[in-house]
């Protein structure tokens, strides 16, 4: 039997044939293959896959497959080709293999002629009976109407399990416990005859909570105060300082950009203008929702629907919409886009690789095309504004809304009368064609009806128009150069959506093709998350689906975020594929411990800060990197948490830490992205520098910038040889080096010890020790002599420390190269 590559479209229907055998499968699909009866695989093998192999494999097989159908195997058949599935196993009327074989429509099959009643009478009871097929392992059921069913040991998956708040773990070591986390920590250690590892000292721990919360390094007052601080909550307040920090949501606020594959560009755009110029306005509202402590849950809402929401007179919120508008363009075509959109927002907010489904069914969790399509319908339901919405205060927006709306009347103005200017030309040239120049006319012809001149065209017509129409045009245009040089301050605005008139009505692209269309299908959640009976969304449905994904049922919204926060405080997450919660991530390290951390999120109110002091106060945060050799033995990936693990600092905090400890960071928040690759160099912090997608900085991509060219789960931590280069030789920590240096409490300090005492503080929140005074002494003792020797033309000093000649008087001081070289030292560069 020969397909065509149109076999799908066809509607013709074909009444089932009488049953003549028992019934061999469940009416709701093929999941119970295992009963195929002897009867059923008898009249299979002896009449069903001899009418499939003499008329359909040689055009629907291995070898070849018209249409993208095969018919050699039951899930290939399930699983159809261009226009879905060709069986529905107890349907012979809904299937479209049955309606092929009736011959009844334009499209015949086979083509070569049609078969013989009985055969399509065989066929016709074969998927009747429910398609016995001997040996067939269906992977997914299909409903009789052809729609997908979520196979049952799916839904048993455990992160598709409802959250509950499992009871804390009894232990032995009560004495270790300070949070519930604790108890599930050291339940699973006790498990394995472990003990956790001793508690941090007072620097390390400072610093390493500065680092986790700000990105920046504590000063040495903080330290100080911290250390002498003999207070039982004295370690609960630097946490609620840190947290209580401007620069706090600066560094949150960057770890939510990875996921929402922030960037200032485009990427490739041809010839349009590349640059997102109001970009900054999301990741300033990134960082003020992380300070002012938005509950996760309405920051999730307001980032796919702030524009649904009473937003009062404040209109800042809406900014929040650049989560959907901050990708990449794929040169404008609306496919990719919200292709883009879509996978962003299941794997950011869901931890779900929903994009996997958009040419069919997902191959390993339960995800269907029309869920797929369901939100491409949600997110096709929106566009941008243009111009887009001002969010700056009414003092600020205001004037300029009114001023602008002047701006456009005036041109309207110029505009109509223009137009009606044209139209009388026109006519009095068509009644006497001698009257106007040729240069006029030639104007005229080439200026379509409802078309304007443009500048130069227009100068050239205006003496033709009537003295008073030409006068009147003069003076509003000179309105509108007057209006346009005087324009009050300008607000910011937001990368905003808006609803479309008419909701975009979806349908499923066949095999990805937006122009092969296959079945409607309503704006909806996805059907595992929403159940059978949740109902289409009314309007485009982006409200609705923040509140469904917000919603305290949904089982993945706060196990994926607190998995993710755990994951920037520890260097390792409990679930360590952090985006992808399906059947082929990683299962949680410890269960019971997630479900615990994402139902007290929920009861505090979706508090991101109250999530950190939950953390931070714990114990198992609190310990050294410094696990036993037992320990190590039983778990190398510190899988238990044994120990906390010692993190490197990432490209932003590394930056930012330079500044700082340079005493050059400008703290000032907000505002539009500068360039920070280049002289001179910005002071500002790394989360305002500009990022250009289509060309990202080789500078970024050394140091394992998170690309944003998708959303980022975590970043890679790698060791490349560029990265020592830029150590050592880059203007920018030349420039750095230099201002530590020249600090007043360096330069006030009256011995190398003291000088080297100062340094080691402001670098690494402690004292130097007596071998570290020694060789900081020896170090500029050797370049002292390298400096004078070169200065003297003495090439036959040697300095067995350096190991260098003095052909080439240096640009550094000695004491400038030392404080050089403490900026490349680990212990600046990680964080125990």
């Amino acid at each position: 039997m020969r397909f065509s590559t149109a076999l799908f479209v066809l509607t013709l229907a074909l009444a089932p044939a009488p049953a003549l055998m028992p019934v061999a499968f469940a009416q709701a699909g093929v999941g119970a293959q295992a009963t195929v009866t002897p009867q059923a695989a008898e009249f299979f093998e002896k009449k069903v896959r001899p009418l499939l192999v003499d008329n359909c494999i040689s055009c629907h097989g291995d070898s070849k497959a018209n249409g993208g159908l095969r018919l050699d195997s039951l899930n290939a058949i399930l699983k159809g080709g261009d226009s879905g599935t060709a069986l529905v196993p107890g349907n012979a009327g809904k299937s479209r293999l049955v309606k092929a074989i009736a011959y009844n429509s334009d499209l015949k099959m086979p083509p070569s002629g049609k078969l013989s009643a009985d055969a399509i009478a065989t066929l016709t009871q074969w998927v009747t009976m429910g398609a016995p097929w001997p040996g067939a392992k269906p992977t997914a059921p299909q409903a009789t109407n052809g729609e997908y069913v979520i196979p049952d040991e799916m839904r048993k998956w455990w992160s598709f399990k409802p959250v509950t708040k499992p009871s804390t773990p009894q232990v032995k070591a009560k004495w270790w416990v300070k949070s519930p986390i604790d108890s599930f920590i050291l339940a699973k250690l006790e498990q394995k005859s472990l003990k956790p590892s001793p508690y941090v000292d007072r620097r390390t721990l400072i610093r390493r909570a500065s680092f986790d919360l700000t990105g920046l390094p504590p000063t040495p007052e903080a330290v100080e105060s911290f250390v002498n601080d003999k207070r039982t909550d004295a370690y609960s307040r630097v946490v609620d300082n840190l947290l209580a920090s401007p620069q706090y949501g600066e560094r949150w606020g960057r770890h939510w950009l990875d996921i929402a594959r922030y960037a200032d560009t485009k990427g490739y755009a041809f010839t349009e203008d590349p640059v997102y110029h109001n970009a900054y306005t999301y990741r300033d509202y990134v960082i003020r929702s992380f300070n002012e402590d938005l509950p996760y849950d309405q920051f999730v809402v307001q980032q796919l629907a702030a524009d649904k929401l009473d937003l009062g007179d404040d209109k800042r919120p809406l900014a929040a919409l650049g989560f959907l508008n901050v990708g990449r363009r794929f040169l404008n075509d609306p496919v990719f886009i919200n292709d883009d959109r879509i996978d962003c927002t299941c794997r950011g907010l869901l931890g779900l690789t929903v994009g996997c489904a958009r040419c069919h069914n997902h191959k390993f969790d339960p995800v269907s095309m029309k869920d797929y399509y369901a939100l491409y319908g949600v997110f096709a339901s929106g566009f941008e504004p243009n111009p887009p919405p001002a969010i700056s205060p009414k003092s600020i927006s205001g004037p300029f809304e009114a001023h602008n709306a002047q701006i456009l009347s005036t041109e309207k103005q110029v505009q109509d009368q223009v137009r009606s200017e044209m139209t009388q030309l026109r006519a009095r040239v068509e009644k006497d064609p001698g009257k106007a120049s040729p240069e006029v006319k030639q104007i005229l012809q080439s200026i379509r009806l409802e078309n304007l001149p443009d500048g130069g065209q227009l100068a050239k017509l205006m003496p033709a128009f009537s003295p008073a129409a030409a006068d009147s045009i003069k003076k509003l245009q000179a309105t509108v150069a007057d209006l346009r040089a005087h324009i009050p301050p300008t607000p910011e605005f937001a990368m905003a959506t808006q609803d479309l008139p008419k909701p975009f009505d979806a349908y499923v692209f066949l095999r990805g093709n937006p122009g092969n269309r296959g079945d409607a299908v309503p704006r909806r959640f996805i059907q595992l998350l929403s159940g059978e009976g949740a109902k289409p969304y009314a309007d485009g449905g982006r409200l609705q689906l923040g509140q469904d994904i917000a919603n305290k049922n949904n089982p993945l919204t706060a196990r994926v975020f607190v998995n993710r926060v755990w994951m920037y405080h520890f260097g390792q997450a409990i679930v360590r594929t952090p985006s992808d919660f399906g059947t082929r991530g990683e299962k949680p390290t410890n269960p019971a411990l997630l479900d615990w951390l994402a139902a007290s999120f929920m009861e505090d109110g979706w508090s991101i800060k109250k999530l950190h002091r939950r953390i931070m106060l714990s114990s198992a945060y609190q310990q050294s990197c410094d696990g036993s050799q037992a320990a190590f033995n039983a778990d190398p990936e510190n899988r238990l948490v044994y120990r906390q693990n010692r993190q490197r600092l990432d490209f932003e905090s590394l930056r930012d830490t330079m500044l700082a400890v340079a005493g050059k960071l400008d703290k000032s928040v907000g505002g539009p992205a500068v360039e920070i690759t280049k002289a001179p160099f910005s002071t500002r912090r790394t989360v305002y520098g500009f990022i250009d997608r289509q060309n990202l900085q080789p500078l970024f991509r050394a140091f394992d910038f998170a690309s944003p060219d998708s959303s980022s789960a975590q970043r890679f931590n790698t060791t490349v040889p560029q990265q020592s280069l830029f150590m050592m030789n880059s203007p920018f920590i030349v420039e750095q080096a230099k201002a530590l240096a020249a600090r007043p409490e360096v330069m006030g300090a009256k011995t190398v010890t003291a000088q080297v005492t100062v340094l080691y503080k402001l670098l690494y929140q402690r004292m130097p020790g007596h071998e570290e005074i020694a060789a900081a002494e020896s170090f500029l003792r050797g370049l002292e002599q390298l400096r004078q020797a070169s200065a003297t033309g003495d090439t036959s000093v040697r300095t067995a420390s350096l190991g260098q000649k003095p052909a080439v008087a240096r640009a550094l001081s000695p004491l400038e190269e030392y404080a050089q070289t403490l900026l490349l030292t680990n212990e600046l560069l990680f964080v125990d």
